[in-house]
């Protein structure tokens, strides 16, 4: 019944990931459609679902012990399919108000109800030994970097081939795949005779917050944690703006060279001192727009794609593999270097070479990075706290990751859209360094004396 179990619940985190990872990329383009220009406002969109999503996740944690697991993954699924469907909605009201009310409308309830990732969690913890745990947690994490992978690239399929306006229609349906697998397959995990391990489940709650950021080894550390995953919200917010903004810009003269309509509007002298096409244009230059928007949609997918690859084989193969021989500290000093190299190169407009250069390499570099940090990281909080206070201090830690990721893209927007689009991400490379310089620091204090045991592989199980 366990083998079933746990193949179930990694179909349903696949599948309901894939959903998720489809619109990932494609919010702040969506947004565009309906008139938003303001580049703070477009990160605000996914920045919404983060904390929204970082207020509400200790409350489904709570109720999924008194009333199971299965039902809290039944209303939250329930959550990001209705939400979904009203991004789709949205569609039928461009032009106005209550379109944009309903884009993040649909955020904020999807955000409510996320708490799939660590209900699953939990889900694993019922039905597991403590010896088999971290194998077992470790489907969810398999689960989770597999939808990434494919999401993004579905999604930027979906744009390029049906038009962006369906992207949360297709990631509708799939996450009622997921719901449907839920209903039918899953048997409830949490019964009277079942006390689940609350260090392995993982749970936040705002008093095991407190009590973590106060311990003088493990708060510092989740606080780094929380700055790296800061820095790195704001590229995943702005990644497909800065694509658009550099490949498929909306000014007036790329329109004319793409369309040859030189009478609609006169190209300007100084290409470099251009504006954005204005959204209250003619039916041909919405076309336009629309077209951009499709392309950098695309482009985003594949690259998004390309990272969750490079991020899945690092964290599903090498990284045990690189901790026995390293060990943690030196990883966590290491990821965030490469994550800074990879930031400042997608950052630089390379002229010289091919013009997806850039975003290749330094996508890569962020996955490598991203791989080695995020699960040595986790994995050093973990060994320096005692067993029966586990639960607290990593799900402080996944609480902070949550919040991370909706403060970064309020930042990253804000130097996008008033100082230069490239400044978040040199922002966020001096931030991944500060991080370095302080664990390096520290690094005596932090020296774990035993080799880490083969149970105690490090898995990355980050929070949708």
């Amino acid at each position: 019944m366990r083998r079933v179990s746990l193949l179930t619940i990694f179909l349903i985190v696949f599948v309901d990931l894939v959903g998720f990872g489809i619109v990932l990329p494609n919010l702040q383009l969506y947004g565009q459609q309906f008139g938003i220009s303001n580049y703070f406002y477009l990160t605000l969109i996914g920045a919404t679902y983060s904390f929204f999503q970082f207020l509400f996740a200790p409350i489904l944690g709570r109720w999924s012990d008194h009333i199971g697991r299965r039902p809290v993954l039944i209303i939250s699924q329930i959550g990001t399919i209705v939400g979904f469907l009203m991004l789709f909605s949205a569609n039928f009201f461009q032009g106005g108000a209550f379109g944009i009310v309903l884009i993040f409308a649909s955020r904020i309830l999807d955000g409510i109800s996320g708490g799939n990732i660590s209900t699953a969690n939990a889900y694993i913890a019922d039905i597991t030994t403590p010896e088999n745990r971290a194998k077992g947690m470790g489907v969810i994490g398999a689960a989770f970097g597999l939808g990434f992978i494919f999401g993004p690239v579905i999604g930027g399929l979906v744009s390029h081939f049906l038009g962006l306006q369906y992207v949360p229609l297709v990631a509708a349906v799939f996450s009622f795949t997921a719901l449907t697998l839920t209903f039918t397959q899953l048997a409830e995990s949490r019964t009277p005779n079942n006390q689940r391990n609350d260090a392995a489940a993982r749970r936040f709650s705002f008093r095991g917050l407190e009590h973590a950021l106060v311990r003088p080894i493990v708060g510092p550390l989740i606080l780094l944690f929380f700055v790296n995953g800061f820095a790195f919200a704001g590229m995943e917010q702005t990644f497909s703006l800065l694509i658009q903004h550099r490949m498929y810009p909306m000014t007036k003269s790329a329109m004319i060279r793409q369309t040859g309509d030189g009478k609609l509007i006169p190209a300007r002298a100084n290409a470099s001192a251009e504006k954005p096409a204005i959204s209250t244009a003619p039916p041909a230059l919405r076309a336009f727009r629309k077209k951009q928007d499709d392309r950098s949609s695309y482009a985003s997918g594949w690259l998004f794609g390309a990272i969750g690859i490079v991020m899945v084989l690092i964290q599903g193969g090498l990284i045990g593999r690189l901790t026995r021989k390293y060990g943690e500290l030196k990883l966590t000093m290491l990821g965030p270097v490469i994550i800074s190299a990879g930031l400042i190169i997608i950052g630089l407009p390379i002229h010289w070479a091919w013009r997806w250069t850039g975003f290749l390499v330094g996508g890569i570099l962020l996955a490598v990075g991203s791989g080695l940090f995020s699960p040595s990281m986790q994995s050093l909080i973990s060994r320096h706290c005692n067993a029966d206070e586990q639960g607290d201090v990593l799900g402080a830690n996944q609480g902070m990751a949550s919040l991370a990721r909706a403060l970064g893209p309020i930042l990253a927007g804000l130097l996008f859209q008033y100082v230069f689009p490239a400044m978040p991400y040199y922002l966020s490379a001096i931030l991944c360094l500060l991080v370095t310089a302080a664990i390096f620091h520290r690094r005596r204090q932090l020296q774990l004396p035993a080799p880490i045991a083969a149970a105690e592989d490090p898995v990355a199980l980050p929070a949708k």
